[in-house]
């Protein structure tokens, strides 16, 4: 096996197991989410939901790329 199809199975293998990992946080702060607001199943919860999440991700993200930067 070529030394490029190995880095290609690896990158493969990575991206799934962390692909795993998303799904298995999101069922978890689903299940949070649902445990704070018992009636989350309505669309407006739904979307509270989503607007919490990324709003989360963007602070992330941003805390992420500054430490990058401060690399640099």
């Amino acid at each position: 096996m070529g030394k490029k199809m190995l880095e290609q199975i690896i990158t493969l293998f990575t991206a799934a197991i962390g692909v795993m990992a998303a799904l298995a946080w999101n069922d978890a702060v689903q299940a949070l989410f649902n445990s704070l607001f018992p009636h989350g199943e309505g669309v407006k919860e739904r979307f509270m939901f989503a607007i919490l999440i990324t709003s989360i991700a963007v602070l992330l993200t941003t805390i992420f790329a500054s430490f990058i930067e401060d690399d640099k």
